[in-house]
């Protein structure tokens, strides 16, 4: 894609009140990585409420591109601060999530539009880094932007 065609895609920042057009991309992305509770409703209503609550903070911000009817795509990044330290000197970092592309729009760059606003935005607000977790549909356009493997190994626990 040419950067002329991805400034025609227009791309806005996302409100309150899209949260239920983003929990239905979140579906999408949940069913993509094989997800067995995509289609559980009981989460799907605490980040219809997570959403609704988030979009107005300071540190969440999503960006999407409307089709007739519906949000088509979007990107989310969401900034944590912690202390500074070599790798962080500003003690903020961004991760990126939820982006997605409802299926009968995909193929006419409108992620990489929203996730290339997600990562302007997150440079001006002060992030010294951006992380995301790529499914293999989604791991070129990343490394396009520029992200590359990290040199740690996440660990999780979970309860």
């Amino acid at each position: 894609m040419t950067a002329a065609r991805e400034d025609r895609v227009p791309v806005r920042r996302a409100v309150p009140r899209d949260a239920a057009d983003l929990v239905a991309l979140r579906v999408h992305l949940m069913r993509a990585m094989g997800e067995a509770e995509a289609d559980d409703r009981s989460w799907q209503h605490r980040a219809r409420e997570w959403f609704t609550r988030m979009l107005g903070s300071d540190d969440v911000v999503a960006f999407v591109v409307d089709a007739p009817g519906q949000v088509a795509a979007c990107a989310l990044v969401e900034l944590h601060r912690s202390a500074p330290s070599a790798r962080n000197p500003h003690g903020t970092t961004a991760h990126l999530s939820n982006v997605c592309t409802v299926p009968g729009a995909r193929g006419q760059g409108y992620a990489r539009a929203c996730v290339v606003a997600a990562l302007d935005w997150a440079r001006e607000s002060g992030a010294d880094s951006v992380s995301l977790h790529a499914t293999p549909d989604g791991e070129s356009l990343y490394r396009a932007l520029g992200f590359v493997d990290t040199t740690y190994t996440e660990l999780r626990l979970r309860w």
